[in-house]
C-alpha cells in the first residue's frame, strides 16, 4: 500500500450531521463517543432530531461527506478494505474502512 500524499482527500471517521449543520463524529456510527456527544446535546434537540441526522463522514479537513461522497473519496484514496453483501458500494459504510 502506498503512503498517502498529504494532500489527498480521505475519510477520517463517521459523523451525524444534525438540521442544523452540528456534527456528531465517532470512530463508528453511533458508538460510545458519537452516543456521549447526543446526550450532551439533549435539552438542546429532541431525540427525534437526533435519530434523524444524516448519517455520512467527514474528510481530514472536517467536512462532511454523504455516505455516496464517502465512498468515492476513500474508493480513489484506496481506503476500500472490506467489501460485502449490503456494503459493496455505491455508499460508504464503517465496515468498508476497517
Amino acid at each position: 500500500m502506498q503512503k498517502p500524499r498529504m494532500r489527498e482527500r480521505r475519510v477520517v471517521c463517521a459523523a451525524n450531521r444534525l438540521h442544523d449543520g452540528r456534527l456528531l463524529i465517532g470512530a463508528r456510527h453511533w458508538d460510545e463517543l458519537m452516543v456521549a456527544q447526543s446526550e450532551m446535546l439533549r435539552g438542546r434537540y429532541t431525540g427525534r432530531q437526533i435519530v434523524e441526522a444524516q448519517q455520512g463522514f467527514i474528510d481530514q479537513w472536517g467536512n462532511f461527506l454523504s455516505r455516496a461522497e464517502a465512498w468515492m473519496v476513500a474508493s480513489a484514496a484506496d481506503q476500500i478494505l472490506r467489501r460485502g453483501p449490503g456494503f459493496d458500494g455505491p455508499e460508504l459504510f464503517s465496515e468498508n474502512l476497517y
